[in-house]
């Protein structure tokens, strides 16, 4: 029985691309950038590396319930690409995250550790949506959320899938340990270039309903007290010196209420933090509160500049007006905002991507990400594409890659738009001159 004694635990995420992937995102399926062929397109690629490294807060919270139980937690990101293979850890049980985009590999590695005996453990949205892909090669597969269990997966050998459900109060769940991650590794560059950056998960799902995000299926919404957020962001301040906080709330301003008393909350630590909000729930007294407690970069859904498109799709879009006004007035307030474009949604045409990325340039953020339309599981937009998908390769969902036959833009063209518009967004004299000047702010303040 693994929970009679400490055991050595393995919390492994596999990487199998040299390109920028995130695991945290698209809903837990996760992304790989991509932009294009061209040297330009390559050049944006490596930038994108640099600019953001940081951990899963799900593995954080596990690390916490492990080692509270008395085992010895070790971390450990495995590359499989190239010539050199990173060796897969020795220990007693592994608890691998599954994602869409590099689920081959963790196949891989959950069978080469099975093989050699360890206790393995499958966990993650893609686990839970298909348990079926990693069975065969894990001893457990958990669906739901493996906080739910903690160190109970140890306390026997289960084996099969086991459904853990979801954590009813995200405020009984002890703060993630991150003692044992590389923490003067992570960073996200539009906070700081100087001083750790950490991850603090405040809410959990979405609570709005738009029909191609996965956030919506793969987890509930649920929110934590601000008080407990802003402990949590003053431990990680004063245990691991973090100068920046990343929020990864897929919604983290849905209750101003509790918004505005995290801000205040947070305003004495001189931390900077980022967060992803709906322009229309923010309005000039929020966002300057916000910017007077440390908020530094803004992520913001924008979309598409065709309202009814999107309308279509179940998602209640902001008004032009309204990002409008908030990119203009965080703009002036020194806020770095990221604008979120989706291109080749079932209701696109070649017309309206090319009236979004004229739209783009006009609200000219500080830095934008133009993803393709992909059919995540559980979706409502993956039932519409079922019967017109191209492939059946998870890797190839990376989210910025064409994976259904569109009704009116060949997948090459959709390719080539995704690539024009990154790269004529960033070719701007407009753009260029004032990214160098935040950029360099982002040095000295």
């Amino acid at each position: 029985m693994l929970g009679l004694s400490p055991v050595r635990v393995a919390l492994v995420t596999v990487y199998s691309h040299d390109r920028c992937t995130l695991k945290d995102v698209a809903g837990g399926y996760g992304t790989v950038f991509d932009v294009g062929p061209s040297w330009p397109a390559r050049i944006l690629a490596a930038a994108k590396v640099r600019l953001c490294e940081l951990p899963s807060t799900t593995m954080g919270y596990l690390a916490a319930q492990l080692r509270a139980a008395g085992h010895e937690v070790s971390v450990h990101d495995l590359s499989r690409t190239g010539p050199r293979r990173d060796p897969v850890p020795g220990c007693d049980a592994a608890l691998v995250q599954t994602s869409m985009v590099d689920a081959s590999a963790e196949r891989e590695v959950l069978a080469e550790l099975t093989s050699a005996g360890v206790h393995t453990i499958a966990f993650g949205a893609y686990a839970s949506a298909r348990p079926e892909v990693f069975s065969d090669v894990a001893r457990v597969v958990v669906t739901g959320e493996p906080e739910v269990l903690g160190a109970r997966l140890l306390e026997r050998r289960p084996s099969g899938i086991v459904d853990a459900g979801f954590v009813d109060d995200l405020d009984s769940l002890p703060y993630p340990d991150w003692s044992p991650f590389p923490v003067a590794r992570y960073r996200y560059a539009l906070l700081s270039r100087r001083g750790a950056t950490l991850p603090v998960a405040s809410a959990r799902g979405c609570a709005f309903g738009c029909g191609y995000c996965p956030f919506r299926v793969t987890s509930p919404f649920r929110e934590r007290r601000p008080e407990r957020v802003v402990d949590e962001v003053r431990q990680l301040c004063e245990r691991h010196g973090a100068r920046g906080i990343s929020f990864r709330d897929p919604l983290f301003n849905h209750d101003r209420e509790r918004v505005a008393a995290i801000a205040h909350g947070i305003a004495p630590l001189g931390v900077r933090f980022s967060a992803e909000m709906r322009a229309d729930l923010l309005d000039e007294a929020l966002l300057t509160k916000l910017h007077g407690a440390g908020l530094r970069s803004l992520e913001i859904g924008v979309e598409s500049a065709r309202r009814e498109m999107l309308v279509a799709e179940g998602r209640r879009p902001a008004s032009h007006d309204q990002i409008e006004g908030i990119l203009g007035y965080a703009r002036r307030l020194g806020i770095r905002v990221v604008a979120n474009f989706i291109l080749g949604l079932p209701e696109d045409s070649e017309a309206s991507i090319l009236e979004t990325v004229a739209w783009a340039k006009r609200l000219n953020p500080f830095a934008v990400q133009f993803t393709v339309a992909t059919p995540y599981p559980g979706t409502t937009l993956e039932r519409r594409a079922r019967a017109h998908m191209t492939t059946d390769s998870p890797e190839a969902c990376t989210g910025f890659e064409p994976v259904f036959e569109h009704p009116t833009i060949d997948a090459d063209r959709i390719r080539q738009l995704r690539e024009w518009a990154y790269v004529s967004y960033h070719a701007r004299p407009r753009y260029v001159w004032r990214f160098a000047r935040q950029a360099a702010s982002t040095l000295f303040d």
